[in-house]
């Protein structure tokens, strides 16, 4: 019993954290092709995703302040990087920016804390080690 519980908690993690992933990917231009975030395009081996939120002020229309927010979602397949799930918060001159990664399956679509693929991973790695210690 031992020796399955660690194969799957081994197993699981391994697809997590070392295997390529898809990512979506949109508002990103490349040689004047691009698509929109309305269909975001998914591409395959990743190392990480990323997702961007650009909001900017644009200046007053009748007393009213006006906002632009821009989403990018991007697919990473340098492993120069390290990704981690995190988020980091940029002020800029007029607005700020939320640059968000994270390295699991389509996890650069809406925010969220806990990917889709993760989450069945995690309650049943938890079931088999709560059974285990009732053992």
């Amino acid at each position: 019993m031992n020796t399955v519980l660690v194969t799957l908690l081994v197993a699981s993690t391994f697809q997590l954290t070392f295997g390529l992933m898809k990512c979506y990917e949109c508002n990103v231009w490349k040689a004047g092709y691009g698509n929109l975030c309305d269909q975001p395009r998914i591409r395959e081996n990743c190392h990480g995703c990323m997702k961007t939120e650009t909001t900017i002020f644009m200046g007053y229309y009748k007393n009213t302040p006006r906002y632009s927010t821009i989403i990018s979602r991007i697919c990473a397949n340098s492993r120069t990087v390290a990704f981690s799930h995190e988020c980091q918060y940029y002020e800029t001159v007029d607005g700020h920016s939320r640059r968000c990664y994270c390295d699991t399956d389509l996890c650069n679509g809406a925010w969220r804390s806990v990917s889709a693929t993760a989450l069945p991973l995690l309650i049943i790695s938890s079931a088999l080690i709560t059974f285990w210690n009732l053992l």
